[in-house]
């Protein structure tokens, strides 16, 4: 493998990889990157075993392709503090060397047919395109998925394509958030999408807002760009969110401008004091009254709205 590489263009890619790639692992090889050069583009892996991120970035020359794995972190922490121009990549055997503006890095890699590499198996599965709708679906709903490894199927988010609506739901089992969607597929699929994963694809989509998906049994995958990413889905069955939502008519009902009353709990956060730091809302005739108080002090603040129903 012998190649020559923008600086910028080598770090960006870095940098997407890196978010998939833990900073420990019993499986040494799993905390590498894995370069490989084809054409005129070199493409950087990076995995969890559970998640898999694929970069690509343009090379300013290629004399010969190949592949190889070098330690992560430390390679990265480098290339970030080398000056900025152009950088060759040389390997020899598990040897490569960088060569920058000034000075050389010499690192040890691993046997890149070790990588634990995974792609799309599943070939019984579905592939379609989301627009831009996508990336705000994401954010409308992963906030409330759980962290709690010891519960991994809150960790996820459901993901419910049928008849054309895109449904997303994500649960900690203390708060819900749903999503739904018109969309141009025609495909079903369902299945329970890790937050994690993701949260890399709304990262991605903020450099366009396009992406392929495939939805397999067991993997899914997600194609913005020169990004690839590949996931486990979380076997285990969703909670039926459906019925955690009343069917009955709501004792009360407020409409507000929504900007506004986000402004006015916001504010209100800042003096929220006690074991259970919480800010009360009170809904009558024309007003929601916010209230807060801690130590410091306290916050009252009226916000016009319409209230039906009971106070």
């Amino acid at each position: 493998m012998h190649f020559v590489i923008s600086k910028e263009n080598l770090l960006g890619a870095m940098s997407i990889v890196l978010r998939a790639i833990p900073s420990r692992s019993p499986l040494e090889i799993a905390t590498c990157i894995l370069i490989r050069v084809a054409g005129n583009s070199v493409e950087l892996t990076g995995t969890d075993l559970e998640m898999m991120i694929r970069s690509r970035a343009p090379a300013l020359e290629v004399y010969r392709e190949g592949e190889a794995a070098v330690p992560a972190r430390q390679v990265s922490e480098i290339v970030r503090r080398v000056p900025e121009g152009k950088i060759e990549v040389q390997s020899s055997g598990r040897s490569v060397v960088f060569t920058y503006p000034g000075g050389e890095m010499r690192i040890t890699g691993f046997p890149p047919e070790e990588f634990p590499s995974f792609a799309v198996e599943d070939r019984e599965g579905e592939s379609f395109a989301l627009g831009e709708g996508f990336r705000e679906a994401l954010r409308s709903v992963l906030y409330a998925a759980g962290k709690d490894d010891l519960r991994p199927i809150f960790t996820g988010t459901q993901f419910e394509l049928q008849d054309g609506v895109l449904t997303l739901a994500a649960t900690d089992a203390h708060r819900l958030a749903v999503f739904e969607m018109g969309t141009d597929a025609t495909v079903s699929c369902a299945g329970v999408v890790p937050a994690k994963a993701l949260r890399e694809v709304e990262r991605a989509l903020g450099q366009s807002g396009q992406v392929r998906i495939y939805f397999g049994s067991s993997q899914a995958a997600f194609f913005v760009d020169t990004v690839e990413l590949y996931t486990r889905l979380i076997e285990g069955r969703f909670p039926d969110w459906r019925r955690a939502i009343p069917q009955a008519p709501p004792r009360t009902m407020v409409r507000g401008r929504l900007g506004n009353v986000v402004n006015t709990i916001e504010r209100a956060q800042v003096l929220a004091g006690g074991d259970t730091p919480s800010v009360l809302l009170r809904a009558s005739g024309t007003v929601l009254s916010v209230l807060s108080q801690s130590e410091i002090g306290e916050l009252r603040e009226n916000v016009q709205a319409e209230v039906e129903g009971e106070e």
